[in-house]
């Protein structure tokens, strides 16, 4: 943190007070404030998560040994859940929890967390630009960013072997065309995309790689009046008409089994799936993944999109403000603590001055000694801001899934496609 811009935030020094003495209390390699703060406060989050937070627990129990910190551990759809029922109850939050990017803007919208703008001020900079974007509304923030999901073309090197081709050859979603045909003549599919499950997932990682999304920056609906959306939602359909996608649902055990069986090609997925393949999906396949970054739409475009990343959020109801932003802000704003979650869980930091550890230039033994942790930080570089996730997010992306499953299935044209999901997004949001 520079003090010039906590001197500004604060209305110059006689305006600071003791708030800037405390600030000064802080230390040189957290920034965080030693002043005095104690309490209980109460976390929620999801398993994976919440493990990669508790990383972390020992520099802030340090740091603030007044502060015990109560863990609940809920899966997301819960947590969402959960926190609609306690806003219309009036009440039942925690102090603080983990909320992904896609959903955070319907609790903006309800009006149920904290004011956090000029708490992480100092961090506008030194966090990626787009996820302020996911955080915000009306100039306003309310929540402290935390990782990205960075897209980047997870590989198997005995397929690309197998079938001729290499992988540097890949710049293009042209070129990603052409190895797809060459791989589907050894009799594996480049991709696995269920057409009659589909969640839309991989259309909206086409959508945000173009700046696109179901609305624009002011809200209104879009996906039937983008080229940039219809370009997406064509481009699978080539895929699928040539046989070069797999049609198998993501996150099904059959879908397991063909990705630990060597029976896919390509996973164009975010940074996060990496922790999936170590831990539990593909263990034992380590040395034959490899990873490319992202096809471009052109020449000169760009390599990179995003899918899923999350943020920490305090409630207005918590009756201890400031013990709540000690925890967000060591766990979230400290460079070193960012730089040894990601090491040990692939949650890749929106910090960007985590990436200075010589941790992200490293090989990976799993991906044949490839630095590829260099990959996502470029990737990671590139990221657009879009407008994919929104307050209205859970209803967009069903409604657009029942109309991709249909374009899958040759029900209607892609352009019929969007042209009913827009008109039903519209329907049920009330959105232009």
């Amino acid at each position: 943190m520079h003090w010039t811009q906590t001197l500004r935030r604060f209305g110059g020094l006689a305006a600071a007070g003791t708030a800037v003495l405390a600030l000064l209390a802080a230390s040189a390699t957290g920034g965080t404030a030693r002043r005095a703060v104690g309490g209980q406060i109460t976390v929620w989050c999801w398993a994976s998560t919440l493990d990669a937070l508790k990383l972390a627990d020992a520099g802030f129990a340090k740091a603030y040994p007044d502060v015990q910190v109560k863990y609940v551990t809920i899966k997301p759809a819960d947590v969402y859940q959960k926190l609609q029922l306690a806003t219309a109850a009036g009440g039942g939050f925690p102090d603080v929890s983990c909320i992904e990017d896609s959903h955070l803007a319907q609790f903006v919208k309800l009006g149920v967390l904290s004011d956090l703008t000029s708490k992480v001020q100092p961090y506008r900079k030194s966090i990626l630009n787009y996820k302020w974007n996911e955080v915000g509304a009306n100039g306003r923030y309310y929540a402290m960013p935390w990782d990205a999901g960075p897209m980047a073309v997870f590989y198997r090197r005995s397929v690309f072997k197998k079938a001729g081709v290499d992988p540097s050859s890949i710049r293009t979603w042209a070129d990603y065309y052409k190895a797809a045909l060459k791989i589907k003549k050894i009799g594996l599919p480049m991709w696995l995309q269920s057409k009659a499950q589909n969640d839309a997932r991989f259309f909206e990682g086409l959508l945000w790689q173009q700046g696109s999304g179901y609305v624009d920056a002011k809200g209104a609906v879009t996906i039937d009046k983008d080229p940039r959306a219809l370009a997406a939602l064509q481009y699978m359909g080539k895929l699928w008409k040539a046989g070069a996608l797999g049609d198998l649902a993501e996150w099904t055990d059959p879908w397991y089994k063909a990705i630990n069986d060597g029976q896919v090609a390509t996973l164009p997925m975010a940074v996060w799936m990496g922790t999936f393949l170590k831990s539990w999906l593909a263990p034992k396949t380590g040395g034959d993944w490899g990873v490319f970054p992202l096809p471009s739409w052109t020449a000169n475009g760009v390599h990179s999109s995003n899918d899923g990343g999350s943020a920490l959020a305090a409630f207005k109801s918590s009756g201890n403000q400031d013990a709540d932003w000690a925890y967000i802000q060591y766990h979230l704003g400290r460079a070193d603590q960012q730089a040894q979650i990601y090491r040990q869980t692939d949650i890749f930091p929106g910090l960007t001055s985590a990436w200075r550890s010589p941790y992200m230039r490293e090989p990976d033994s799993y991906y044949g000694n490839e630095k590829v942790r260099s990959i996502f930080v470029k990737a990671a570089q590139q990221i657009p801001v879009a407008h994919v996730y929104s307050s209205d997010y859970e209803q967009m992306n069903a409604l657009m899934s029942t109309e991709i499953q249909k374009y899958a299935l040759g029900k209607e044209t892609a352009a019929q496609a969007l042209s009913n999901a827009a008109k039903e997004i519209r329907t049920r949001t009330g959105r232009h």
